[in-house]
């Protein structure tokens, strides 16, 4: 049976304060948290490629964004869709709102991923 391989750092400041917050929510001791997040941290990095293809992040933001816009396409497709004759009349300007919706969206969004966060 092969040894455990020991590994030994210390944390200070904010980085053991966040690991404390993490044992206490997930109820662990020092050993078991410390394999839980090598485990996650290795998984993701070991994923990580100089390929051209998108990174996790990268899809996550790119998913963000789309669910964003489909948001905001929908909410102003069912304020402006309860009357069928209206709606083909307005229909150039629907359009029009929603390229600004979706402008707007991508913009609120590069805001958000940027850390500019809104409340």
């Amino acid at each position: 049976m092969a040894r455990s391989r020991v590994l030994q750092a210390s944390v200070k400041g904010k980085l053991e304060t966040d690991f404390d917050t993490y044992l206490q929510r997930e109820n662990l001791t020092d050993a078991e948290a410390v394999r839980d997040l090598l485990s996650f941290a290795l998984r993701i990095k070991l994923n990580d490629s100089d390929d051209d293809r998108p990174s996790n992040r990268e899809l996550l933001e790119e998913m963000y964004r789309r669910i964003r816009q489909t948001q905001g396409t929908v909410n102003l497709d069912y304020t402006q869709g309860f009357d069928g004759e209206a709606f083909y009349r307005n229909k150039p300007e629907a359009n029009e709102m929603r390229n600004a919706v979706t402008a707007d969206v991508n913009n609120k969004v590069d805001e958000y991923l940027e850390g500019k966060k809104k409340g």
